[in-house]
């Protein structure tokens, strides 16, 4: 076979590839994957992190009745959401499993494989997650549902007492047209369908995070993925009917 032949079939060969649809083989989002090993991007304070958690279990056990888990949105209720959960989360005893950084992947390891969920027997687990997946361009807004829907059967498998609040990703993006917003929707859309409203509630808080024409306002998310304390306001104002409802009174 000459070279101009050979370039031919090779593109073809390409083409009908990149053709085929996606399997859960190919889709990363529902591969779990432990930080504490993971290379990729400014990740080296996961392993500390995570042995502070673990530890945390480990020494409090069943005195945890409410778990987060998600990403730096998660993550930071312990700086930039720090007052709003002073006021409220501490004598419910949590247990704050958001990683900067982190996508589906990393999540689904934590509730799955980690062994974190042996130690503990919450009451109420607080779940938002996916923005990762598209920001870092690892995943389509329909693989991170399946990474999403996988993470719910884990968590379902491993803390059966528990009743899951599946919150909608937050917008990102200043306007509505962002690219990233768009991908996010795409991503909200597909999750309404995972919750059974028995065990698993999903929650959309979105439109309280913008203004009516879909801009976000500084002052509720400086960086337009973020939230500052009037966003984490707003996350904790949804969650309390549910912790009152669900979780024993401290």
């Amino acid at each position: 076979m000459n070279s101009k032949k050979w370039f031919v079939a090779l593109l073809t060969t390409l083409l009908t590839a990149a053709a085929l649809p996606l399997t859960a083989e190919d889709n990363p989002a529902v591969k779990p994957l432990s930080g504490v090993t993971e290379t990729t991007g400014r990740r080296d304070f996961w392993p500390a992190r995570w042995q502070q958690k673990f530890e945390e279990a480990r020494t409090l056990g069943d005195q945890i009745q409410v778990v987060f888990l998600g990403d730096s949105i998660t993550h930071f209720w312990e700086s930039n959401g720090r007052e709003v959960f002073a006021e409220t989360f501490p004598p419910y005893h949590t247990l704050n499993l958001g990683f900067s950084g982190d996508r589906t992947q990393h999540t689904l390891w934590i509730a799955r494989e980690s062994g974190i969920f042996k130690l503990i027997h919450p009451r109420l687990v607080v779940l938002m997650i996916g923005t990762n997946n598209i920001g870092w361009k690892e995943s389509t807004p329909e693989q991170t549902v399946a990474g999403i829907q996988q993470i719910l059967a884990a968590v379902r498998e491993q803390a059966p007492q528990a009743k899951i609040l599946l919150f909608a990703v937050f917008p990102r993006g200043k306007t509505a047209d962002d690219p990233m917003r768009r991908q996010v929707e795409e991503i909200n859309r597909g999750l309404p369908a995972l919750a059974d409203n028995q065990n698993i509630f999903f929650v959309d808080i979105n439109r309280q995070l913008m203004n009516p024409d879909g801009t976000i306002d500084p002052a509720v998310m400086p960086d337009y993925l973020h939230p500052a304390r009037a966003g984490y306001v707003v996350w904790r104002d949804a969650i309390l009917p549910y912790l009152k409802k669900y979780v024993p009174a401290p």
